[in-house]
């Protein structure tokens, strides 16, 4: 594990780490991704709380073979021991834990599956879109599956757009997007990474992902975490299990 530059996050408001798995240990979470998308699509009411599908979220344009297609799976942990095992492995947890100063818990797990034609992500800040209920003491460690360049739909930020905690103003009629009129064009800068790399950023950083525009997909798996002294602040994101009521 490389040194984490904490003072570079401190400034940037985020931070690369390359090769955090390697190859041999990527095609295994690949596969293991394939089966919870295999899983929810074929028993989709089963799972329909954890699913977010691409045409609800595709302009009308860009809906063709897109049905059933699954966009986002959350929470997914509870569903796989390979992912709840690495959201422990300190490749991942490290960065976070050197941010903070001391052990993490996990706020937040998700598989974001954009395939081919898969939709962007608006420019948003994760804080002040999902989690104003919780805390902003929180670091997202988001981990490739696949590689990840402009064509595929990989993120976008704005360096330094989260010093000060500013919470900018929704578009029009959203309720998570962020006025694409206070995004500073000249600023954006995007982040193609290799299927193993991660990148680690803050809850206020300003951040997007284009459509997938390229004939390979996109897969993350994404990890939020919280300072262990907060403790497991999240727990009640977990829906039912189908096979027992339960979680």
């Amino acid at each position: 594990m490389t040194k984490v530059d904490v003072d570079r996050y401190l400034r940037d408001g985020y931070l690369l780490s390359r090769s955090v798995l390697d190859s041999a240990r990527v095609e295994v979470l690949r596969e293991e991704a394939h089966r919870l998308l295999d899983l929810c699509t074929r028993e989709s009411t089963q799972y329909a709380a954890r699913i977010e599908w691409e045409v609800d979220h595709l302009a009308e344009t860009d809906q063709t073979g897109m049905q059933g297609v699954i966009r986002k799976l959350e929470p997914v942990s509870d569903l796989s021991p390979m992912f709840a095992d690495l959201a422990r492995d300190p490749h991942i947890t490290t960065s976070a834990a050197r941010i903070f100063g001391e052990p993490v818990e996990l706020f937040e797990d998700k598989l974001n599956l954009k395939l081919p034609g898969g939709s962007p992500y608006p420019w948003h800040q994760d804080w002040s879109c999902c989690w104003r209920a919780h805390t902003d003491e929180l670091v997202t460690c988001f981990v490739y599956l696949d590689d990840a360049d402009e064509t595929n739909g990989c993120l976008q930020v704005v360096p330094g757009s989260h010093r000060g905690k500013p919470t900018h103003p929704f578009k029009a009629g959203g309720h998570f997007e962020v006025d694409p009129g206070v995004v500073p064009q000249d600023q954006i800068r995007p982040v193609p990474l290799r299927a193993g790399d991660m990148i680690a950023f803050d809850p206020y950083l300003l951040h997007y992902s284009d459509l997938n525009r390229s004939r390979e997909p996109r897969m993350a798996i994404i990890y939020t975490f919280n300072p262990a002294r907060l403790g497991q602040i999240n727990e009640q994101r977990f829906p039912p299990l189908p096979s027992t009521g339960r979680r």
